[in-house]
């Protein structure tokens, strides 16, 4: 009789176990809960099928201790747990090296096809914070890609965040739209990176995803056709041909073999500029760029670094005090030196090129001479702190003037990396103006050079190349303007660089609207055929330009993605600009229509003419992230306890019959 009850209270047991793993599919509205993160050590994951998430999940930015702290007054509605951020004092606030990552493991990414909502709690408490103006609202990063390089990636979309208030749970609240590629990452951050308003002590909790509606599994995914004829291959007796890439792994998952099959030279398009670099003189971090430099050499790929001076994306420490005064002229120069010094020197012999200085110069040039010309004060857009902090104890009746920041600049780079050849780059550098004060400044740059003592190659020059940005619109683009800029460059002894390219539809003052329909053909063959009469100049002038980097893969990853500018559509698909930059250099292209063509069944074929796999989703190893009915979980939850409560009836009469026998 007992092995009786034992197998029916088993059986219950069994029985019962199936509930958390069909229960946690919660549906509100059409939204069904993923994940709920509690920052309870003992807690388990809702999804995991009850293996334990912890905090391997979880890792943080280098400016922060955190802690999952528990007890009774902790979290939010006092639930007894939650994630503490500290920030680690004299470190960046960067919002990057604030941040808390949620990573997902291999088969509990967030798929393709769905639109997802991450809510949660934020609470920033006013006595570990006394002195701050006023604290920044929190946000998320997708995929680790800061930059934008795959779309938007980064919310709330319109920065800054809204100011949260302190001594309270503030929630927040994103609904990211279905996309085509896997979330496998979130950063949430606060968004800002300026200590007076990041707050140095805050609390996370209760971090739930919820999918939005139904998963799309016929999504069409992007896809990179490697038959195509590669462009470095093409250009391999004019000049190397490069693009950008951001440092993540979702970048190199997806983007690194085209990458390998059409470029042979790279440019990080935000890791390595100053700030992400130097977020103080004590806390230099190479982490990303260390990443790209052994990348590239690991693949035989040439490296052109940018930037190591810009009046944009650079640290306050380089020439501002902690009060918000400037610098004097000797301290921000002992900072530059310190930084370039660090900076280049580290990667001696390994980076082939440098855009050392870049845009000193004002966007809209005049006839006046170069150094009327210089960007100046102190301000956001037009302005130069570095030319403020050099000009705060300047002697000029010694000769010295606020823009000797950009001679001292080459000057301190050449000494890191004597190997490397060095540029000046900037933008508008097709305008007659901008042209002039470009080639005059490193002209007279190189003058003072040829005499400086410190110059131990006289045959040398110290700006040996300039870089022309070539951010051009459609509706804008001059080619003949082009032409003589690099006729007037070649003037100045320079090597000269296509640092940029980019062609955009629109023009500065009337950009394409996001919402415009598709590009029609003639517009597509309008932007190729500018970009063929500037490839057949770069040809003709091959012997003087060493590369030409497009700046963007495919148009949704442009900075510009709104005119869509660039050799790629939104599908990894070749454009008519494609065929038109090939056919510069290797003759007549007739490719087969790339666009995929309907299948037998009406469905997208892939580039090779099949169909099989393009609406059918892969097999789904991963645990069911489809919407379950609300009724659904009820009955099944309702099953159980009726299963248990009929289970404890059966054994208690059980034991009363047996009492009685």
């Amino acid at each position: 009789m007992i092995k009786k009850i034992f197998s029916l209270l088993i059986c219950c047991v069994l029985l019962i176990g199936l509930i958390p793993a069909a229960a946690v599919y919660l549906d509100r509205d059409g939204e069904t809960l993923l994940f709920n993160f509690t920052f309870d050590p003992d807690d388990i994951n809702v999804i995991t099928d009850s293996t334990s998430y912890g905090d391997a999940w979880f890792s943080y930015g280098d400016s922060v201790n955190a802690t999952w702290v528990s007890g009774a007054d902790v979290g939010h509605q006092n639930d007894g747990h939650a994630l503490r951020i500290e920030h680690i004092e004299g470190s960046s606030y960067q919002s990057y090296d604030m941040m808390m990552r949620l990573s997902f493991p291999t088969n509990y990414t967030l798929p393709a096809g769905a639109s997802y909502r991450i809510f949660g709690w934020i609470y920033v408490p006013s006595a570990e914070n006394q002195g701050k103006e006023s604290i920044t609202g929190p946000g998320i990063v997708i995929n680790q890609d800061y930059a934008g390089a795959f779309g938007v990636m980064k919310f709330p979309v319109d920065n800054p965040a809204p100011p949260i208030t302190m001594d309270e749970w503030v929630s927040f609240d994103f609904v990211i739209p279905a996309s085509t590629f896997e979330i496998e990452e979130l950063d949430f951050r606060i968004v800002a990176n300026n200590g007076r308003v990041v707050p140095d002590v805050f609390y996370w909790d209760n971090i739930e995803i919820w999918q939005v509606g139904e998963r799309d599994h016929n999504i069409r995914l992007p896809a990179w056709d490697l038959s195509l004829p590669s462009l470095y291959k093409a250009y391999a007796d004019f000049f190397e041909f490069g693009n950008i890439m951001t440092p993540s792994a979702q970048w190199f998952r997806t983007h690194e073999e085209n990458f390998f099959h059409h470029f042979n030279t790279v440019t990080a398009e935000n890791a390595m500029k100053p700030e992400y670099i130097g977020r103080s003189r004590d806390d230099m971090n190479f982490h990303d760029s260390d990443i790209i430099v052994d990348w590239a050499e690991q693949h035989g790929l040439a490296v052109h670094g940018h930037a190591l001076l810009w009046h944009s994306q650079s640290a306050r420490w380089f020439t501002y005090n902690e009060d918000g005064t400037v610098l004097t002229r000797a301290e921000a120069r002992e900072n530059l030196e310190f930084f370039i010094t660090e900076y280049a020197g580290r990667y001696a012999g390994r980076i082939a090129s440098w855009d050392v200085v870049n845009e000193v110069l004002d966007t809209s040039a005049t006839d006046n001479p170069w150094f009327e010309n210089l960007r100046t004060g102190t301000g956001r857009d037009m302005s130069s702190a570095w030319y403020t902090a050099y000009a705060n104890g300047a002697d000029s009746a010694a000769g010295e003037r606020p823009y000797d920041y950009i001679y001292d600049a080459f000057v301190f780079a050449r000494k890191a990396d004597p190997k490397a050849v060095l540029f000046y780059n900037d933008f508008n550098e097709e305008t007659p103006s901008k042209r002039e004060a470009m080639a005059s400044m490193v002209e007279y740059f190189n003058a003072k050079w040829k005499d400086d003592p410190q110059n131990t190659e006289p045959d040398r020059l110290l700006i040996e190349g300039i870089g022309m940005q070539a951010h051009y619109w459609v509706g804008q683009l001059s080619p003949s303007q082009v032409r003589a800029s690099i006729e007037r460059f070649v003037e100045t002894g320079a090597r000269i660089r296509i640092t940029e390219l980019d062609i955009p539809f629109g023009t500065w003052s009337n950009q394409r609207d996001p919402a415009a329909p598709p590009a029609s053909e003639e517009e597509l063959q309008k932007q190729a055929d500018l970009y063929r009469d500037l490839f057949e100049i770069f040809v003709e002038f091959a012997d003087h330009i060493d590369a030409v980097t497009i700046w963007g893969l495919a148009d949704p990853m442009s900075w510009r993605g709104n005119g869509l500018p660039l050799l790629f559509d939104e599908w990894f698909a070749p454009k008519p600009a494609f065929f038109s930059v090939l056919e510069v250099a290797q003759g007549s292209v007739s490719p087969e229509d790339p666009t995929p063509s309907p299948g037998e069944n009406g469905e997208p074929n892939d580039n090779n003419g099949n169909n099989d796999n393009i609406n059918t989703p892969p097999p789904d190893d991963r645990p069911n992230n489809a919407s379950t009915d609300d009724w659904t979980v009820l009955i099944i939850m309702a099953s159980g306890a009726v299963v248990l409560i009929a289970g404890a009836i059966i054994a208690l009469k059980i034991v009363k019959q047996k009492r009685k026998e």
